[in-house]
């Protein structure tokens, strides 16, 4: 197997630094969540993986049947250690000539790390391709639309994580289906020097800038778990609200017992809920959540809305207290209640 690696690449490769607010995190926030944004996420990670043997190892290695994807086609899966515990979530996507996978931000060398473990005889390379490309993330209600009209293609039914190459601007693209949890989202992978191009075409349009504060805000609505927060080796797939994206009959993988001991035996501990606070109610990730005063739980994402009266999060809580309107109390320094609003599934409940 053969590597490439780089410097940690600054985000927005397309505008120049990803800022946390464009015009106003209220105006990007309606746009994401009724209309249509378009984000630099060039800082997710993506690596560019070539050789005979790459879906089949990565099918040997991971949670989720990506052996027989075909060119246009891709799917989620989860890199686990051996005792199933999370390494990453990643993005299986079959662009032919390649295989791109898009993992979290930041997670890049973890998984050349863990692909490099296994690698013994196959006909592998990965190069780490995230400081020489961008990605512009096109998110809401009608992106799908509004990339249709620039791409002049139909992306209709195009299912999560497949792909269709395209020109935007006279600029060659690749556009991947990747929805926010219920909220439509596609990917324009683009190289860095035609990314300005393809921008200023989408936002001519009416396609709405949208910073981190606003993406951060709708990814916790949405109630996406992201690396570091909700996913991690602290957590397993099904306490993450993954077990869409795990084949329960394709065989092994690495940690794959662990996994289908907890999912037969129904060993699960704790699940991640979403959570409505209490107005005027003080939380951070890493506060505790009580039930009858006795340890329920811990908070992991917390956000305000704009507009809204409270704040919403994510968090960690034990099986017996993880139901639909269980209200919490909040540990001091935190003050007030959350009441869990629902458990996520970001690829729906699979086939455990």
């Amino acid at each position: 197997m053969t590597t490439q690696r780089s410097a940690p690449h600054d985000a927005g490769a397309a505008t120049g630094a990803t800022p946390a607010v464009y015009s106003g995190i209220a105006a990007e926030y309606a746009a994401i969540t009724t209309a249509a944004a378009i984000h630099d996420s060039s800082y997710v990670g993506r690596l560019k993986a070539t050789g005979d043997d790459a879906l089949d190892l990565l099918n040997r290695l991971s949670t989720n049947q990506v052996i027989d994807l075909e060119p246009g086609q891709g799917a989620p899966t989860i890199l686990t250690t051996d005792r199933g515990r999370i390494l990453d979530l990643i993005g299986v996507v079959n662009r032919g000539e390649d295989v791109l996978l898009i993992t979290s931000p930041g997670a890049q060398d973890q998984v050349i790390d863990f692909l490099d473990k296994y690698t013994i005889m196959e006909d592998l390379e990965v190069e780490d391709v995230t400081p020489t490309s961008a990605m512009l993330s096109v998110i809401g209600p009608g992106s799908g639309a509004a990339l249709q009209e620039a791409a002049g293609g139909s992306l209709e039914g195009l299912a999560t994580y497949h792909n269709v190459p395209a020109m935007i601007a006279g600029e060659e693209v690749r556009i991947v289906c990747r929805p926010m949890g219920d909220l439509p989202s596609f990917d324009v992978l683009v190289s860095t020097d035609a990314a300005p191009a393809v921008w200023q075409s989408l936002v001519s349009q009416g396609i709405v800038p949208a910073g981190r504060d606003a993406v951060e805000a709708a990814r916790v609505r949405y109630a996406v778990p992201a690396h570091g927060s909700e996913m991690g080796e602290p957590y397993n797939p099904l306490e993450a609200g993954l077990i869409g994206s795990i084949d329960f009959t394709k065989g092994c993988y690495i940690g794959q017992e662990v996994i289908a001991r907890l999912d037969t035996y129904q060993r699960v501990q704790k699940y991640l809920v979403r959570l409505n606070f209490s107005p005027g109610a003080q939380a951070e990730p890493g506060a505790a959540l009580l039930r009858d005063g006795k340890p329920a739980g811990t908070v992991t994402s917390v956000t305000r809305l704009p507009g809204a009266d409270g704040a919403i999060g994510m968090a960690y809580v034990r099986k017996a207290s993880a139901e639909p309107g269980v209200t919490l109390e909040l540990e001091a320094p935190a003050q007030g209640s959350a009441e869990i609003q629902d458990l996520p599934q970001l690829f729906g409940p699979g086939e455990g």
